[in-house]
């Protein structure tokens, strides 16, 4: 299973492939590949910032884009050197046009990408000014601008029932955090609301059991995979948020490889925290050597001496944050005021 991103990312970067194979009239197998480098370097630059040729810390904009689009291009010309033996002069000559042609033509569609639609009317007028303004797009599409207009339909729709699909079964639950409303802590919670009292007590029990701990995660991963996605899209502010790894999807070390790969788009890594109890870390301490962000969730109220438990979890140099799941009142003063310049203490709000 994939993450809910990057699937809808495959799609995304499809979708752009079918709109320049309309344009350029070509759908041969080298033209699909080169459109798919630009998009694919797009979506890297825009989505998940990540730039492949700019040098130095780049942020997203129309200039870098350019800019990406054009080193990609020297990239591929200079890779589509080993093949001139391989082909035809006249063959040869003809893909390296192609390089150099569906650069501006990328760089076209990737602006109508950044368009936000109010409505599946609204794509008619808003494509059409885009195109009659774009002379790269428009010298492609003239006279065509109504199937042109039928490829983003389809586009809209299929995006628009992903993206407003609802589950009628299962809830994100947030907990917000005192003095930090950018940050949540997130869990997933069964909402099924046609039951009565006693069958809800009976699904809230087999709920808790810990052989559903690894699917309960993937499907918390894939809820928050569509917030943080719809957030993008929609150029809405994304808080940070946090998940919890419990060890039901860890084991030998390792977090389990279904559970992985659903944490593994750059999007995603980018919003989410993972919070892992100490006892679990320090079993399966190789398990969180993965380039992500840590948090460590620890219950105090059992704990002696809180300060040695406090400095040993920072001593670990591996812990962003430390979210207090719970705490003796008598203790609070201790973790309000606690600074530390490598771990940020966390406290839940009042419920």
């Amino acid at each position: 299973m994939d993450n809910l991103i990057s699937v809808f990312m495959n799609y995304k970067i499809n979708r752009l492939i079918e709109y320049g194979v309309f344009a350029y009239q070509e759908n041969s197998d080298f033209v699909r590949d080169v459109f798919s480098k630009y998009f694919n370097v797009y979506v890297d630059n825009y989505y998940y910032g990540i730039f492949h040729t700019i040098e130095g810390e780049a942020t997203y904009n129309a200039k870098n884009q350019k800019a990406e689009l054009k080193g990609i291009m020297e990239e591929m010309l200079v890779d589509y050197r080993d093949d001139e033996l391989n082909v035809s002069n006249e063959e040869y000559t003809h893909n390296r046009k192609v390089i150099h042609d569906l650069k501006d033509l990328s760089d076209s569609l990737l602006q109508l990408d950044w368009i936000l639609f109010d409505g599946k009317n609204d794509i008619f007028p808003k494509v059409l000014n885009f195109i009659s303004d774009n002379d790269a797009l428009r010298k492609y599409v003239i006279g065509r601008e109504n199937d042109f207009m039928r490829l983003i339909r389809i586009t809209y729709q299929t995006c628009f029932r992903l993206l407003n699909y609802e589950d009628n079964y299962y809830a994100v639950q947030s907990r917000l955090f005192e003095q930090h409303k950018d940050m949540a802590y997130l869990e997933l919670v069964p909402r099924i609301k046609s039951l009565s009292t006693y069958r809800k007590s009976m699904v809230q029990k087999v709920y808790q059991d810990d052989k559903l701990g690894q699917p309960k995660v993937e499907c918390l991963i894939q809820k928050v995979s569509l917030d943080i996605l719809k957030r993008t899209l929609e150029k809405k502010e994304i808080p940070i948020y946090f998940i919890e790894v419990s060890s039901s999807f860890v084991s030998r070390g390792k977090i389990k490889n279904d559970v992985m790969n659903l944490l593994s788009n750059p999007l995603f890594r980018n919003h989410v925290i993972l919070a892992v109890n100490y006892n679990t870390f320090l079993n399966q301490r190789s398990a969180f050597s993965i380039g992500y962000r840590l948090a460590c969730i620890q219950d105090f109220v059992h704990i002696n001496d809180i300060y040695q438990k406090t400095d040993n979890i920072a001593k670990e140099g591996v812990f962003s944050y430390l979210i207090v799941s719970d705490y003796r009142f008598k203790d609070r003063d201790f973790f309000v005021k606690y600074e530390n310049d490598m771990m940020q203490m966390l406290l839940f709000e009042e419920e």
